[in-house]
């Protein structure tokens, strides 16, 4: 069984490393001001029990919107606070559920064929725009003027390391690693439309786990957003250790699910 207090730590370390934070009794809360649109870095990360959830949205409304920001909470061990649900939409918060699934690298690498037309490369500042266009190209990350922004901050940070592959000097897919003490988390694994299907993600997926070993991590994780992605993750021996039921609320703007489906 996951440890809801472990995963939250590994979370808050990979926002905060865009984001500033305050901590609540309950959770923490993000917020950066300079992407008032980018969900990742404002919300709140919620997963101790709410002892009195009308105050408690009312005081997240308060501290966003005393920001110019829209308010928006993640919320988790969702048994302790089913009171805080039913709450939400009284004030004005629409939400969405999910059950994600945590995936885990076993350790072992999936033997792929030699393919020498394809080579793997660091992102550096001579290949930035490659990868931030690839990366700009994925509809489900959001709008691409955002991506850009969110990019240029995690680019900078000592936390990440980007990785772009080719296929014959052609760009074709990017990922990144966030790294956090002895653990590593995958993130932004991407690929252009024109090159899926060809099994080029396993070829960076393995890549980034040679370089885990490299820098001696224990664990490498990866979040899927959904069951077809976790079958690709699952080929490079990403293996499937539970999931972790959440809901997404907001009170303005698009669903996660509307802007995964592009609506």
């Amino acid at each position: 069984m996951l440890n809801i207090e472990h995963i939250m730590q590994l979370d808050i370390n990979y926002i905060k490393s865009f984001s500033r934070m305050e901590t609540w009794h309950e959770g923490v809360l993000f917020y950066n001001q300079e992407m008032p649109t980018y969900y990742d870095a404002n919300h709140a990360h919620i997963w101790k029990k709410i002892a009195e959830p009308d105050m408690f949205l009312q005081e997240i409304k308060n501290f966003y919107q005393s920001k110019s920001l829209i308010p928006r909470l993640y919320l988790y061990n969702l048994e302790d606070n089913q009171s805080c649900i039913e709450a939400l939409e009284i004030h004005g918060f629409r939400y969405e559920s999910f059950t994600d699934d945590v995936q885990l690298w076993n350790g072992e690498h999936s033997q792929l064929p030699h393919n020498p037309a394809i080579q793997i490369e660091r992102v550096t500042d001579a290949n930035m725009e490659d990868a931030l266009a690839v990366e700009m190209s994925i509809s489900t990350f959001g709008e691409p003027a955002l991506i850009k922004k969110a990019f240029e901050e995690t680019y900078h940070s000592p936390h990440f390391t980007y990785y772009l592959l080719r296929l014959d000097g052609e760009v074709c897919c990017t990922a990144n690693i966030f790294v956090s003490g002895n653990q590593g988390r995958v993130e932004s694994v991407a690929t252009i439309e024109s090159h899926r299907g060809r099994g080029l993600i396993g070829y960076i997926l393995q890549h980034i786990q040679q370089e885990s070993v490299k820098q001696g991590l224990k664990f490498l994780w990866i979040l899927p957003i959904n069951e077809q992605v976790a079958k690709v993750y699952d080929k490079a021996n990403f293996k499937s250790v539970g999931t972790i039921e959440s809901i997404h609320a907001f009170t303005e703007g698009k669903s996660i699910n509307q802007i995964r489906q592009g609506s």
